[in-house]
């Protein structure tokens, strides 16, 4: 039950992430309550650290032990926030000594503009002190949950952070953690990339990259939304017509954006009509969803790897990171892969039997990431590569096939190394027959073009009629028609001679 608890808790973490960083500092907190593994201690005091920062575009990460990895740039100070104890609906304290008042926590979502969750009313705030130079505030705290918001902030500052809930203690790595540090940015600070899973699995296939921002909180009209993407010059971005804008799932308005492609760089931004409809009311469309499908054609493999990353312009119509960085999103990987086989002749080695003019298909396996490729199956329709579905063994014998899918860093099975695929023989070179199975099961990894780690398929000749009077048998029957020639012309010799004789008696 323990380690049930821990997981619905580590949950929570996972909704007060929608306004954090992701980004921890060591605490400046003198630690009340050790982290520790047992019951939480009711009367512990703990605390709140926060740092403030504009949005990094580094991939700084850390816990909320204040353990942190990587380089934090452009502090802000003079920021508030305040702390609301979180309490039950009735208004009643919500004491986190009693098992039953943890279930709704993982599911808790501050309201907009910093209102209660559902289910949930917010006591007395508490001001932190202000964020130093630094951009660090911290505030001590009894063991509670709460509501922490942005509720001031320097005039250059256009949004500010989401509302998002802590408790004292929190849970990290199965310990309960009673100085929680945590840094929530300006905005909402989410932009979260994807890839649809790979349907098509040749070269000359669409691989496609949904990014998802949800609107963020703001005190000030909006001036600019922008979502960039910028593909990797092994993909071809795919017309501004086929690039896919939704809302919630739902086709956004074309009025409301505009497409733009140049070279690689493709740019979903608001409209007048569109930055109107985000500034509807205070914060109206907050938490909505903007997905954009990004999507390009591959066109080469190069080393196999494939990295994405897009990028968040908020209020920055002018594209200046200089006035206020892009956030950017997760990176994601598409891994390809390539593939050579030899065809040769049975029995031959080396370099002597190699095989020109054998055609064949590539199929999907029907278990692409099985341990043993050399069992697979075909599945669906022939693969097509560049436009080819045919593909016939050249000069050296080899069956050359540039550009298979193997993996990504999103879909299972994730960062597979391999994939397995069906090579299906159609036509053996002159004067060689098919093989009776047809099919062989091979393994394409990812970034790698080789002979050497896959099976060797071989064809025999054709048959023929045997020539007249050869081998052994045909010798055995020439000695056996000649013996009975030779008898039969001795029998007609002693036949002519009685005759004779006989005439003269």
């Amino acid at each position: 039950m323990a380690d049930h608890k821990v997981r619905r808790l580590s949950a929570l973490l996972g909704v007060a992430a929608i306004g954090l960083s992701g980004v921890l500092g060591a605490s400046v907190a003198q630690a009340a309550e050790a982290p520790s593994y047992g019951n939480i201690n009711p009367n512990a005091t703990g605390s709140l650290t926060v740092h403030k920062y504009l949005h990094q575009t580094g991939g700084a990460v850390g816990d909320p032990t204040g353990a942190t990895t990587g380089t934090f740039t452009n502090p802000v100070a003079d920021v508030v926030f305040t702390v609301y104890p979180l309490k039950k609906s009735d208004g009643s304290a919500l004491d986190l000594s009693v098992p039953a008042n943890w279930d709704g926590l993982a599911t808790a979502t501050p309201g907009a503009g910093c209102t209660a969750p559902a289910g949930y009313t917010l006591g007395a705030g508490i001001a932190m002190p202000k964020t130093d130079a630094t951009g660090l505030a911290t505030l001590p705290l009894k063991v509670g949950a709460y509501q922490v918001c942005e509720t001031a902030a320097p005039a250059n500052i256009v949004d500010r952070s989401a509302p998002f809930i802590v408790t004292i203690p929190m849970p990290n790595k199965n310990q309960w953690i009673y100085d929680v540090n945590a840094f929530p940015k300006n905005g909402a600070g989410q932009i979260e990339k994807k890839i649809d899973p790979q349907l098509n699995t040749g070269l000359g296939s669409v691989v496609t990259f949904p990014v998802t921002a949800p609107v963020p909180t703001s005190s000030d009209p909006w001036t600019g939304f922008a979502i960039r993407d910028t593909l990797d010059a092994r993909l071809t971005p795919v017309t501004a017509a086929a690039t896919k804008v939704t809302v919630d799932g739902v086709a956004l308005d074309p009025t409301f954006y505009t497409i733009a492609v140049a070279g690689q760089q493709v740019t979903m931004n608001f409209t007048p009509a569109g930055l109107a409809w985000l500034n509807q009311g205070p914060n109206a469309q907050a938490g909505k969803k903007i997905t954009v499908a990004f999507a390009g054609t591959i066109t080469s493999v190069g080393n196999g790897t494939i990295n994405n990353t897009a990028q968040l312009w908020t209020n920055n119509p002018g594209f200046d990171s200089t006035v206020r960085p892009p956030l950017p999103s997760n990176e994601v990987k598409t891994n390809w892969g390539s593939l050579d086989v030899l065809k040769r002749a049975a029995g031959s080695t080396g370099s002597e039997g190699l095989l020109q003019g054998a055609t064949f298909e590539v199929y999907n396996a029907t278990a692409p990431y099985a341990a043993d490729c050399s069992t697979a199956t075909a599945t669906g329709a022939p693969i097509s590569v560049n436009g080819k579905t045919s593909f016939t063994s050249d000069a050296s014998g080899v069956i050359s096939i540039a550009g298979l899918f193997v993996s990504d860093s999103v879909n299972p099975v994730v960062n597979a190394t391999k994939r397995c695929y069906v090579l299906k023989e159609t036509a053996a070179p002159a004067g060689y027959v098919l093989p009776a199975n047809p099919n062989t099961g091979i393994a394409v990894k990812a970034g790698q073009t080789t002979t050497a780690d896959n099976p060797e398929i071989v064809n025999t000749k054709q048959g023929v009629p045997s020539l007249p009077m050869t081998g052994a048998n045909g010798q055995i029957v020439l000695i056996t028609a000649g013996v009975a020639a030779v008898a039969v012309a001795f029998g007609l010799v002693l036949m002519k001679r009685r005759r004779e004789a006989a005439h003269t008696e």
